[in-house]
């Protein structure tokens, strides 16, 4: 991954990020998790649940092996086990950390073998926990959610957020929505391909009155602008 894939993805602010994808868009944690790595130095946390924590998409993501030399990974199997990893977090973590990841956050609280009211006091212990550390050390935590699971554990979740990014695919690949959040333009091996929110971002929009003598476009919706021309 170079720096061109290194800007086609969203800067991860201090504070606590939602990541909202869909099942189409499974590598989109890791491209988000390499990408915010190669930026900052100092160790990082990942507590793992579902198996997200996918060794060899993180490899093809990163810019190189170093890029992952500070990342810690623990797996959770229950939810107690995901609580207590989350409770060890304050202890680790410091100001030199650079990114704390925990993916698919209400998943193990939803198991049917814990008791509904225990599940929701260890997901909020937890959640709680996460907040805190992003607020007092201001450290960039990205926890995620999937499209299309709403529930009070996802609620509740996405009210601690600072801020939510969604993504989805496209044909040119990964695209990264939210506040302040916009893919513009997407980065391939021999070709970077942009588009219309690029232009109007680089060139601005042109006066209305501009554009009287410009007849009806040719072509009805256009999702995308090749770099080399129109």
């Amino acid at each position: 991954m170079g720096t061109d894939t290194l800007s086609a993805c969203p800067r991860l602010e201090p504070g606590v990020t939602l990541l909202r994808r869909s099942g189409e868009t499974p590598h989109a944690l890791h491209r988000l998790v390499t990408a915010e790595l190669a930026r900052r130095e100092g160790s990082a946390y990942w507590v793992d649940s579902r198996n997200d924590a996918v060794t060899h998409a993180l490899y093809e993501h990163a810019q190189s092996r170093r890029t992952l030399r500070g990342l810690r990974i623990a797996r959770a199997f229950t939810a107690y086990q995901h609580h207590e990893l989350v409770s060890s977090l304050p202890s680790r973590v410091s100001s030199r950390t650079s990114l704390v990841v925990v993916p698919r956050l209400p998943a193990l609280y939803r198991d049917p073998d814990v008791p509904a009211g225990e599940a929701r006091t260890l997901f909020d212990a937890a959640v709680t926990i996460l907040d805190a550390l992003a607020e007092s050390l201001s450290v960039p935590v990205l926890v995620t959610a999937r499209e299309g699971v709403d529930d009070q554990f996802t609620d509740a979740l996405a009210d601690t957020a600072d801020r939510t990014v969604e993504c989805h695919d496209t044909r040119e690949g990964v695209a990264f929505a939210g506040d302040d959040v916009q893919t513009l333009a997407y980065h391939h091996r021999d070709y970077w391909q942009t588009t219309i929110p690029y232009w109007v971002e680089l060139l601005g929009v042109a006066p209305e009155g501009d554009l009287a003598h410009v007849g009806p476009a040719s072509v009805t919706t256009l999702d995308a602008v090749a770099a080399e021309g129109w």
